[in-house]
C-alpha cells in the first residue's frame, strides 16, 4: 500500500512549469536533490524559492534572467508546448517518474492545456503533479494541496485521510473499478460526454482504483496526509 509521501518522493526529476509554484512550506517536504528542469520562464519563479534548475528547456520567450552556468536546451518547434518538450527530455534521459509543479497558471486555457498534455503523454504513474489552493474554514484561510496522477491500464492502492475528496477525469473513454469510495465505480465507463466521477469521497483510509481500459487523471486532496 502506497503512502502519499512515498508517491511524492518517488520522482527522478521535477518539472517546473511557468505557473503558480508551491511556497517554501510545501517545497521543504519534497526531495529536490533529483534533476530539476525549468520549462522556460519557470526559472524566474524558481529563483524566488532559492531553487536553481539543472537545465532550462523551451523557446526562451519568457525567461527574464538566465544564469549562464545553467544548461539550456532551446527548442523553437511551436508544434509542442514547453511542457511537452520537458516531457520528451525526461523520457529520453530515463528520468521518469517526474513530479510536475506549477501546472496551474491562473488562466483557464493554460490550466486545461497542461492537463491535456499530462493526459496525452503519461502512462502508469509516470507523471504526477502537486497543486495548492486556499482552504477557507470560518474566518481562517489555510493551504490545501491536491495531487494528480495519471493511471493507464493499471491499479493504484493508496492511503488517504478518511473522507478526502477524489476526482477522476478522462478525456477519452476509460473503464474503472474502485474500492472504499462513497460512490463505488464497478466497471464504470467514464468519458467526457457521459458519466463524470467528480468530488467523490473515501469511506476508509485505504482505497483501490483500477483502470481496466483507457486512461484517467485521478486527483486526490492530500492536505492532511501531506502535512501529517
Amino acid at each position: 500500500m502506497l503512502t502519499v509521501n512515498k508517491v511524492i518522493n518517488s520522482h527522478r526529476s521535477i518539472i517546473f512549469l511557468n505557473g503558480f509554484l508551491p511556497d517554501k512550506r510545501i517545497i521543504n517536504h519534497i526531495n529536490t536533490s533529483s534533476t530539476l528542469i525549468a520549462a522556460d520562464g519557470a526559472v524566474n519563479e524558481m529563483k524566488k524559492l532559492d531553487l536553481i534548475p539543472d537545465l532550462i528547456i523551451g523557446d526562451e520567450d519568457s525567461v527574464i534572467h538566465q544564469n549562464k552556468n545553467i544548461k539550456t536546451i532551446k527548442i523553437l518547434d511551436q508544434n509542442y508546448t514547453d511542457f511537452e518538450k520537458c516531457i520528451f527530455y525526461v523520457k529520453e534521459q530515463n528520468l521518469l517518474p517526474a513530479l510536475v509543479l506549477g501546472i496551474n497558471g491562473g488562466e483557464i486555457d493554460h490550466v486545461l492545456g497542461n492537463i491535456q498534455v499530462i493526459l496525452k503523454h503519461a502512462n502508469n504513474q509516470e507523471l504526477y503533479f502537486l497543486d495548492t489552493y486556499e482552504k477557507k474554514s470560518n474566518s481562517e484561510i489555510s493551504i490545501g494541496i491536491k495531487m494528480g496522477i495519471v493511471l493507464s491500464n493499471n491499479k493504484l492502492s493508496i492511503d488517504l485521510k478518511h473522507q478526502s475528496t477524489i476526482s477522476i477525469i478522462s478525456f477519452d473513454a476509460a473503464t474503472i473499478n474502485s474500492k472504499n469510495l462513497n460512490w463505488e465505480l464497478e466497471n464504470k465507463k467514464l468519458n467526457i460526454d457521459g458519466v463524470l466521477a467528480l468530488r467523490n469521497k473515501n469511506t476508509k483510509n485505504s482505497i483501490e482504483l483500477e483502470i481496466v481500459e483507457g486512461k484517467a487523471l485521478v486527483i486526490f486532496d492530500i492536505s492532511e496526509v501531506f502535512f501529517g
